[in-house]
């Protein structure tokens, strides 16, 4: 089956979590990034879960699962320890919602990669069901690459772009400009700096030869 990746923004969109297990833990860890309103819906939860539940980063409905439970979901999925129950979860989803079932990667239509984020940056790895240990072993490998200097340099090529967008130059001119600012050269601070009081001036049209390089 080829899959392809996606980024879906998921604010305000309803997301229905049926288990309380570790799986559950780790997708709620994934989803609570986007602001999405979560609901657990599980007799029992773990120790992970309970905390974000007491820190109100999700409801929580004490029972077994229902087909009534997600009528509105945007994004259910099926993480307890019974296949039979996440297969039947899986069908009760509405038409037209994104179903995750996690005991059936094979045939599941939503899957959930190894990734990792700094600010902007969002990388994932997946394998396709052949390696989920090699993806993981990819992701600490690309993490010790993009460390938290990217966050900051992730940022600063956002707002770099943000500038030339305003500025009267033309798109060749905007994307060579863009283009100088992907080198590690700009991975140091006080250089980002500089080339951001630089834009700066081209937006506001300050000669070349006045410029702070």
């Amino acid at each position: 089956m080829a899959r392809i990746p996606l980024m879906i923004d998921l604010k305000e969109k309803q997301v229905v979590i049926v288990g309380g297990g570790t799986i559950a833990a780790r997708r709620i860890n994934t989803i609570k990034e986007s602001n999405a309103p979560i609901t657990v819906i599980s007799p029992t939860i773990n120790q992970a879960i309970r905390a974000d539940w007491e820190a109100d980063l999700l409801i929580w409905r004490q029972k077994t699962f229902e087909a009534t439970d997600i009528p509105q979901a945007m994004l259910v999925i099926a993480a307890t320890n019974d296949p039979s129950v996440n297969q039947f979860v899986c069908e009760s989803a509405p038409t037209g919602c994104l179903v995750n079932n996690a005991s059936d990667a094979v045939g599941s239509p939503v899957h959930f990669p190894a990734h990792f984020r700094q600010g902007r940056l969002s990388i994932s790895i997946s394998t396709n069901e052949a390696s989920p240990m090699l993806a993981a072993k990819m992701k600490q490998e690309l993490e010790s690459i993009y460390n938290k200097d990217y966050e900051d340099y992730v940022e600063f090529l956002y707002q770099s772009r943000q500038l030339l967008k305003q500025s009267t130059l033309e798109k060749q001119q905007q994307k060579k400009q863009l283009q100088a600012l992907v080198s590690d050269e700009f991975l140091c601070k006080d250089k980002q700096l500089q080339a951001l009081q630089s834009l700066k001036q081209i937006v506001e049209g300050v000669d070349a030869s006045e410029r702070v390089m």
